[in-house]
């Protein structure tokens, strides 16, 4: 596969060194800083060029169109849009992944083109409220543009709504059971399900529903 990676810094380089491993893929890297050339120079052997990705002429030289999958992910979301841009409409590479520093450049890089965008900052939100939540939740998915959440929880033990059929659970306006899994497989949540101890509810709505939703579940307090 030919693969073309646009900016080789602390993003760029993982994905250099993960895509370096398999030897059935063909690596350019584009990336205007020498030093960093210089360091992918030593973890690849992949084909450098010690410029700017987001220039027309430079994804030419970089052979653009023959590209497979193309990676942008330089630490300016100006450049990532331009150079995703140039690259899905002038190039037409069949896959871009782009990377977005900040969450509010997520849908310009996906109007530019890119097939995947990926914000390392909501990742981090999401590691983080996994961790403030202490083992009571784990969020799956965060979409702060869609003010959506998708949340796993486990019905404890001395849950007070243990016995009790979905339809029964005055849960809030803007969250819904998806899917519950119990005894090593799963099963939709029709109205009539009873909740037992143990089972692994999946919830989606907006983020402060669904947190009062797991409160809810986790609740030995008569709700």
């Amino acid at each position: 596969m030919r693969v073309l990676i646009i900016g080789a810094g602390r993003i760029g380089m993982h994905l250099i060194r993960y895509i370096s491993m398999s030897d059935d893929n063909q690596l350019t890297v584009i990336e205007k800083k020498p030093e960093r050339c210089r360091e992918v120079s030593n973890v690849s052997d992949a084909t450098i060029l010690n410029e700017d990705g987001s220039k027309p002429d430079i994804l030419k030289k970089a052979e653009a169109s023959q590209t497979d999958l193309l990676l942008v992910a330089t630490s300016d979301d100006r450049a990532n849009i331009t150079a995703t841009r140039h690259a899905k409409k002038e190039f037409g590479v069949p896959r871009i992944i782009s990377v977005a520093n900040s969450p509010k450049n997520k849908q310009r890089l996906t109007e530019a083109g890119a097939d995947i965008v990926v914000c390392p900052v909501e990742l981090a939100l999401r590691d983080l409220e996994n961790l403030l939540a202490q083992d009571r939740s784990t969020t799956l998915i965060y979409r702060p543009e869609l003010d959506l959440r998708v949340a796993e929880t486990t019905i404890p033990l001395n849950a007070t709504l243990i016995g009790k059929k979905i339809h029964e659970i005055k849960m809030p306006d803007k969250c819904r059971v998806a899917l519950v899994c119990r005894d090593n497989t799963y099963v939709f949540p029709e109205p009539e399900l009873e909740l037992k101890s143990g089972d692994r509810v999946l919830l989606l709505g907006d983020a402060p529903s669904v947190a009062r939703t797991v409160e809810l579940l986790r609740s030995d307090e008569t709700a």
